[in-house]
């Protein structure tokens, strides 16, 4: 169920048509959870302003059951922010990113609420283990 929203005030007609794809493929990577549950929103043309004024910037938030933690989220941090800063062309300094853990009982998907041993990670423990 990560959710990755992208608010920018880039122009859409300036960003790749690849760009959703492209950072799903990452958050795939960083998280490793199924590409089926993961939301890319992407909001370009975003009514934003940085510091008092309108120059390119980003605000993105990464929501996720389990997962996020100082370690990872730093390291997701540089991934996204060289993601941006390359295919956005907005300057790191212009970029914030918020993580935000998501208690498993609170995110329904499929008609449930999820379960909470993904909360702590058991179902990536699982996993490796296999």
């Amino acid at each position: 169920m990560p959710i990755v929203t992208v608010n920018t005030n880039v122009p859409g007609s300036s960003i790749p048509v690849f760009f959703q794809a492209a950072l799903t493929n990452i958050m795939f990577k960083a998280l490793q959870k199924p590409r089926e549950v993961l939301y890319v929103d992407l909001r370009a043309d975003a009514n934003i302003m940085m510091g008092g004024d309108r120059n390119e910037c980003v605000y993105a938030t990464v929501e996720c059951i389990g997962r996020l933690n100082p370690t990872a989220n730093l390291a997701m941090a540089r991934a996204l922010e060289d993601f941006f800063m390359e295919h956005l062309k907005v300057r790191r300094e212009r970029i914030v990113i918020r993580f935000i853990p998501v208690p498993a009982e609170f995110c329904s998907f499929n008609g449930a609420l999820h379960d909470v041993k993904i909360e702590r990670d058991e179902d990536l423990l699982t996993s490796q283990q296999g």
